[in-house]
């Protein structure tokens, strides 16, 4: 079984430093040697990303250390630089921290030890700075991929463009979405109201807060309180410790609420308390807790009539109603299927990495149907295609 050794390059023009250093630390690490900075530089160049630590010289014939370490983090940003020093030099130092941004300096002679510590934390700084790095760069993606979803389906301009359907409703959304306006959207299953949900999260000033879905339908109404509102420890059997709710979970962003009209009335009350007093109760808690979300819901059903009927409170259903967003079948809004499939196509050729494309008559059969399931049943016709 091989054993991983962490790689270092050092540069000294010194043959009996290369060849000491390569003698005591070469069993721990894998060592590169070179006498010079355009040696260490076509080294860089080729094998960059897999050489944690650079241990330079002081002075090198053809290039100063300060340069040589410069020149190490253009190839690779998270290369820990580390400088040897012949004598202690004030001036030197903050020249290389500032300009080289380079790690430590050591004064020569170096005991092993010491200088076995310094490599050590060096090694340890480097797999801080990737794991950062990867941590950001997956944050980047999925922030990218999910920004890139929603200016394409619904910012004018892109899929919606000046002669859609979703027109009128996507001005309403530019003008409410700043504000802490709480906002109804209406539509048939199928029509985004979700994604929709997140674009005017992503147009506020919480953008940078949760954006927390939930989808009442799916919840099992025993269970609805503690997963919206959370409990306390010993609220319940099974309940060992305190778990809190959907809604300070969002705090500081906004909770969607879609299917509201799934709501049972018990839960109807209690948030309804919730929008009028800003604050909510745990399960088996007695100690208000105070929430700070926008609140967006959506569902398919007819709130009006449910109102009528008595199934949904009135005084809930004027709370949820600041602003309402009606968003129309793909049935009424025909101009916006080819869009949308092409849409649906990019997407689908990024995650694969194939060139597909449609047949011209494809669009013209897609725009012919009425799409009872709307954008959802468009999208896995496409995908299953």
């Amino acid at each position: 079984m091989t054993t991983f050794r962490a790689a270092i390059l050092y540069i000294d023009d010194n043959q009996q430093n290369l060849d000491l250093f390569q003698q005591i630390f070469g069993s721990d690490y894998s060592v590169r040697l070179c006498h010079t900075g355009a040696e260490a530089m076509r080294i860089m160049e080729k094998e960059g990303d897999q050489v944690p630590l650079l241990l330079v010289d002081q002075k090198i014939p053809d290039l100063s250390a300060i340069e040589i370490c410069k020149r190490v983090a253009k190839i690779n940003p998270q290369t820990i630089g580390i400088i040897l020093l012949d004598s202690p030099d004030p001036q030197f130092l903050l020249e290389a921290i500032n300009e080289a941004h380079i790690y430590q300096c050591i004064v020569k002679p170096w005991k092993k030890e010491e200088l076995k510590l310094i490599l050590e934390k060096g090694l340890h700084e480097y797999g801080e700075k990737v794991s950062k790095l990867h941590e950001l760069e997956m944050r980047a993606n999925k922030d990218e991929s999910l920004e890139l979803e929603i200016r394409e389906m619904y910012d004018s301009g892109t899929i919606v463009g000046e002669e859609s359907g979703l027109k009128r409703e996507i001005e309403v959304i530019k003008k409410v979405a700043p504000t802490d306006s709480t906002i109804l959207i209406l539509g048939e299953t199928g029509t985004g109201k979700e994604l929709l949900a997140r674009s005017i999260h992503e147009r506020s000033k919480r953008k940078h807060g949760p954006f927390v879905p939930v989808h009442c339908a799916s919840l099992v109404e025993t269970l609805m309180e503690s997963e919206l509102f959370g409990y306390e420890k010993g609220a319940f059997t099974g309940a060992d410790q305190i778990r809190r709710g959907r809604f300070e979970i969002a705090k500081g962003g906004t909770i969607f609420l879609d299917e509201i009209g799934e709501l049972p009335e018990e839960i109807q009350v209690k948030l309804l308390r919730v929008l009028q007093e800003k604050e909510i109760y745990r399960v088996g808690g007695n100690k208000s807790i105070p929430v700070d979300v926008r609140l967006i819901s959506a569902t398919h059903r007819n709130l009006e009539e449910m109102v009528r009927k008595g199934t949904f409170r009135e005084d809930l259903f004027y709370r949820l109603n600041v602003i309402m967003v009606r968003v129309p079948p793909l049935r009424e809004r025909k101009e916006d299927i080819s869009r949308l499939a092409l849409h649906f196509l990019k997407k689908l050729c990024r995650s694969s990495g194939k060139y597909l494309s449609f047949p011209s008559e494809s669009i013209e059969y897609l725009s012919r149907y009425d799409w009872p399931g709307n954008i959802r049943e468009l999208q896995n016709v496409i995908e299953r295609a």
